[in-house]
């Protein structure tokens, strides 16, 4: 009788619609782990690779020196699978997958708990084939993971509101807490929390109020912890930090957020913000808003709470200077929902009238037609969004041998020698050589960048007398430069890296380093680009 309870029990759980998920997650998993550690290491990822290692290590000293900028659940998260799996570049993003695929069946739950399995399963499906999340999904950045904290509290925040339960709140309050210390911009889940309440909870205000205490509470027992710590580091200088961060940048970064007006900047940046990138592709895009057009007509208790989602979330980005389409990825998930939603109503309406008795025939066959069209425009839509996922990240797996080249020299090197990664860019900086040294255990050994800047963000300042003045200093042993597009100068300069390659062996300080065996130029990378390796004396 148990056996039987417990298959019935399992029977109404487990419905076609979660087997149908279950599918989707897991050729979501399989295709997103493809060559996951081959594409070159990002700029914003390499502090995290860091972060991680430090932490493993336990030097919480340079870490807080160095990375306590940043919130620290991430990094906290990669130091514990460097641990179980080890340190490397796939181990790190294999964080982001998790959380990925966590925030799909949040996404589901959320759809499911207000608009049924259905809606449910076309949201996660929709939200999962979004080339932005899918490229997330492949980085080791905090957006996947601060997708799922800012959903999942969400999701019990909408219990609370529709269920007037406690636990909801309480809950709600911990992953608001947990989402604070991954990235600080979660505040933004707590001005969406208290619109929510002035607006659709008027007739009992001051019972929704009231219970608010719980939910603060919730997010100081996670946060004021780390507020402690990162006060110890920072002292008076703390503020000025965490206003930075929610600032999300510096004046340089104003120049990319003044290409659109600011009004419409997000409606352009989340589906076209550059050539042949497609956060969201542009058909499921305009579905999406034409879904949030549909909550407005409808509105629904759960159409007014997503509208203010995605309400504030908008317009509190839109009003931040500095602007990127990855500041505003919690909206996602409200347009995937939004989207199924407005798939779900046509659907609806078609059926309905192929079963009214009132419609002759030709008529009848004419809504056929129409349901066909629709049929294929829905197909079409998603195709589209996979083919722009794929595209964008065939367009990135471009391979970088930065842990090849570090580890080719740490061998050779002598006593205080360091190395110099010469014009850095977003796939190439000391950061990255630092990673791979340091897994090396290499201690005594140093890793700088000339120029200090990126120069494919800022313009280049080359000097080679100020250059070699700097690689004497610091005792430099080995210089690392990136084979750079030939007929491409570096950003705002005529200057091109072969120019730069015969500037350093013409001062007659550096030369090619040779291979023991061969004898040949020693360089990382099986085709172009690659990462050529010289001598400084």
């Amino acid at each position: 009788m148990k056996l039987k309870s417990f298959s019935a029990w399992l029977e109404n759980k487990i419905t076609k619609w979660h087997i149908a998920f279950l599918i989707f997650i897991l050729v979501f998993t399989v295709l997103v782990m493809i060559e996951l550690a081959y594409m070159g290491i990002q700029w914003d990822e390499i502090t995290h690779l860091n972060g991680g290692s430090l932490l493993l290590r336990g030097e919480y000293q340079e870490y807080f020196a160095s990375y306590a900028f940043y919130p620290p659940i991430f990094d906290l998260t990669t130091a514990s699978l460097f641990g179980i799996i080890g340190i490397s570049v796939f181990t790190a993003r294999l964080v982001s997958v998790i959380f990925a695929i966590l925030s799909l069946i949040i996404v589901f739950e959320i759809s499911n708990k207000m608009y049924g399995q259905k809606t449910a399963l076309i949201s996660a499906i929709l939200f999962g084939v979004m080339p932005g999340f899918v490229w997330l999904s492949r980085v080791a950045m905090i957006e996947t993971m601060l997708v799922f904290f800012f959903t999942t509290s969400m999701y019990f925040f909408f219990n609370w509101m529709s269920f007037h339960k406690n636990n909801d709140l309480i809950l709600s309050g911990l992953m608001l807490g947990v989402g604070f210390l991954v990235k600080y911009q979660m505040i933004i889940a707590g001005l969406i929390m208290l619109t929510s309440i002035f607006i659709l909870s008027r007739d009992y205000l001051k019972t929704k109020l009231s219970r608010i205490p719980l939910l603060l509470l919730a997010v100081a027992l996670v946060v004021i912890p780390w507020i402690f710590v990162s006060y110890q580091i920072y002292a008076s200088g703390m503020l000025d930090q965490w206003i930075y961060a929610i600032g999300i940048g510096n004046p340089e970064k104003s120049l990319y957020s003044v290409r659109f007006p600011m009004p419409i900047f997000y409606f352009i940046e989340m589906t076209w913000p550059y050539e042949n990138v497609h956060p969201i592709s542009l058909f499921l895009y305009l579905i999406g808003l034409g879904g949030l057009g549909l909550f407005s007509l409808r509105r629904k208790f759960e159409d007014k709470f997503l509208l203010i989602w995605f309400g504030v979330v908008f317009t509190f980005f839109t009003i931040i200077a500095n602007k990127h389409w990855r500041y505003v990825i919690p909206l996602f998930p409200v347009l995937a929902i939004s989207a199924s939603n407005l798939i779900i109503s046509i659907y609806s309406r078609i059926q309905k009238s192929l079963k009214a008795s009132q419609i002759n025939r030709r008529n009848k066959q004419g809504i056929k037609i129409v349901a066909i069209i629709f049929a294929l425009l829905m197909a079409v839509s998603v195709f589209l969004s996979c083919l722009d996922a794929y595209s964008w990240v065939e367009k990135d797996q471009i391979q970088v041998q930065v842990g090849e080249a570090t580890n080719y020299v740490a061998n050779r090197l002598g006593y205080d020698e360091s190395i110099v990664v010469l014009v850095p860019f977003n796939l190439f900086s000391q950061d990255m050589v630092k990673f791979f040294l340091e897994a090396k255990e290499t201690k005594n050994n140093t890793v700088w960048q000339y120029p200090e800047l990126p120069v494919d963000t800022y313009t280049l300042d080359f000097n080679i007398t100020k250059f070699i003045d700097l690689c004497e200093d610091r005792k430099t042993k080995f210089v690392f430069l990136y084979e750079h597009a030939e007929a491409i100068p570096f950003f705002n300069s005529t200057l091109k890296w072969s120019e730069i390659q015969a500037q350093l062996f013409e001062s007659g300080r550096f030369s090619t380093a040779l291979d023991d065996i061969t004898n040949k130029t020693v360089y990382f990378g099986v085709k172009t680009p690659r990462i050529f390796v010289s001598l400084f004396s």
